[in-house]
């Protein structure tokens, strides 16, 4: 069971950011892209350190624990930015997202450390049916459809 869950864990996070900065004046095209670009990079990253094998549930609870601080930093930087304003909604869409991701995988930590298997599996499920993902999925198509290359998130 174990071992399914960690690679599930990871397929359904990676499936959500395929789905779907600061400052005081908005960013230019270029710079939005960049940055949404580093932050999906950086999950993606986190979220491929997730074991499909884990020796144990602790053993998750640690690997998930990295996934779910970059999912939360990247939801911090792009929930700061002020995107070109032709995608604020957009944006606003995939921060969702992620916060969404952030607050699962916090649980989904939280029920591994407990070496409660089923709780860490209604976690990823929740992720994977959630509809902050679907409509961060939409968000993608449509900056991808106003020219935007947003990288992972968008793919």
């Amino acid at each position: 069971m174990q071992a399914k869950l960690g690679g599930f864990v990871a397929v359904v996070v990676l499936a959500a950011l395929a789905a779907g900065c600061g400052g005081s004046s908005r960013l230019s095209k270029a710079a939005y892209e960049q940055r949404i670009q580093k932050d999906g990079k950086a999950v993606q990253e986190a979220v491929a350190t997730i074991s499909g094998n884990p020796a144990s549930l602790a053993q998750l609870a640690v690997q998930v624990a990295a996934a779910e601080k970059a999912a939360r930093k990247a939801a911090d930087d792009l929930g700061a930015a002020k995107p070109p304003s032709e995608i604020d909604a957009d944006n606003a869409k995939i921060v969702a997202a992620l916060r969404m991701i952030d607050t699962q995988l916090q649980k989904l930590e939280q029920a591994a450390r407990n070496g409660d298997a089923s709780a860490a599996q209604a976690a990823a499920t929740a992720i994977q049916d959630a509809p902050e993902i679907k409509a961060a999925q939409a968000a993608a198509k449509d900056m991808q459809k106003k020219g935007y290359k947003i990288g992972v998130i968008g793919t």
